[in-house]
């Protein structure tokens, strides 16, 4: 998504927050009926590894090898009333659930694809096509005939020394198809998978402490995350929304395979949660003003409006540092817990992917 697409999002939603506040519901209702010992005891029949990670979190492993963790019911303080583009702070208290370990991956995706025939949305015709890295203006436009399996053939024909593979997360992926991989995901495990809400990818990214990256309050030094780097500037110089970290190199000029900077490990020991790729969690778009932000539990907002939340920042987003020029936060592409662009649900980037959850409070 671009700059100025992204400015468009945020002035709607604005707009839609003033002017039409009842459409906002933030109320879950969580249809847990497992302790914390039945709900390990369940999902460890499911999963083919089952032991606790560095962070002291049980982790379950399934057979098609993605990981999930869990994540114990408890409050966290959701948002930060030091940055604009985030929520007002408030107190959010969840029940227990499971978030992946990492997003999901080109090969993942792919299984679900050949066993189901499933045709990505932004192949529909009418479709405008993903936005994709376009070498003529220097930035990204949407171009059809591209999707999850080739979004980034121009820039690997480009410069070959760059390399991707089924290891990489997903990339080009919608709102609607990354639901449908849900969807076949959790008939195929007998398993209550959905995309995370906003909340329970935010609190398994900071945790109960406030961090403003999952890994603590350090600035990124190349070591925890793949985003706006030296690595990236060498190749794409002129890239606008990519405000450069100088002086860092992560290794990465686009994507890095999943689980590639451990370093960054969020205190339940996720991996990604920064940089990479921005990640659709399952809450319709929605702004709260000061008076909204009050004490929830279990909230998803589920009034669909046609644009989704994202987290997590991307592999050309910025730091994310306090008082830089050009201004790291205020287009929110940055790698911050608490960033949160929007998009519509049709729509697909080349920088944008997902990651999922097993959870209990009520999608519609």
């Amino acid at each position: 998504m671009t700059k100025n697409k992204f400015c468009v999002c945020m002035a709607v939603l604005f707009l839609m927050a003033s002017c039409n506040t009842q459409t906002i519901d933030r109320e879950g209702v969580n249809n847990a009926t497992r302790n914390q010992k039945e709900e390990l005891d369940f999902v460890r029949t499911k999963a083919t590894k089952f032991e606790k990670n560095t962070s002291k979190h049980w982790e379950a492993e399934l057979d098609n090898g993605i990981t999930f963790i869990y994540v114990p019911e408890g409050s966290f303080t959701m948002g930060n009333n030091a940055n604009e583009t985030a929520l007002p702070e408030h107190k959010v208290n969840l029940s227990h659930y499971w978030i992946s370990k990492t997003p999901i991956t080109t090969g993942q995706f792919r299984e679900f694809v050949e066993e189901t025939g499933y045709k990505t949305e932004v192949l529909n015709e009418g479709h405008t096509g993903p936005y994709v890295y376009d070498f003529e203006i220097e930035a990204f436009k949407p171009k059809y005939g591209y999707y999850w399996d080739n979004a980034f053939k121009d820039i690997l024909a480009h410069f070959p020394e760059i390399t991707i593979d089924d290891s990489h997360p997903v990339s080009s992926i919608s709102w609607n198809d990354a639901v449908a991989y849900t969807q076949w995901l959790s008939k195929k495990t007998a398993l209550e998978i959905s995309l995370p809400t906003e909340a329970e990818w935010e609190y398994a990214a900071k945790g109960t402490d406030g961090r403003i990256y999952p890994w603590g309050n350090e600035i990124p030094d190349g070591t925890r995350a793949n985003y706006a780097d030296e690595t990236m500037q060498k190749f794409f110089p002129n890239l606008e929304q990519a405000f450069t970290h100088f002086g860092v190199t992560d290794g990465y000029a686009i994507t890095s395979p999943v689980g590639s900077f451990p370093a960054g490990a969020s205190p339940v020991g996720a991996l990604d949660m920064a940089g990479n790729l921005t990640e659709w969690v399952y809450d319709s778009a929605y702004k709260l003003t000061k008076e909204q932000a009050v004490e929830v539990t279990n909230p998803i907002n589920t009034i669909k409006n046609g644009e989704n939340q994202e987290k997590g920042g991307l592999w050309c987003g910025s730091a994310g540092r306090e008082g830089q020029d050009p201004d790291e936060i205020k287009y929110g592409h940055n790698v911050r817990t608490d960033t949160r662009p929007a998009d519509e649900t049709d729509s697909a980037d080349d920088h944008m992917g997902f990651r999922i959850a097993i959870s209990y409070t009520k999608r519609n």
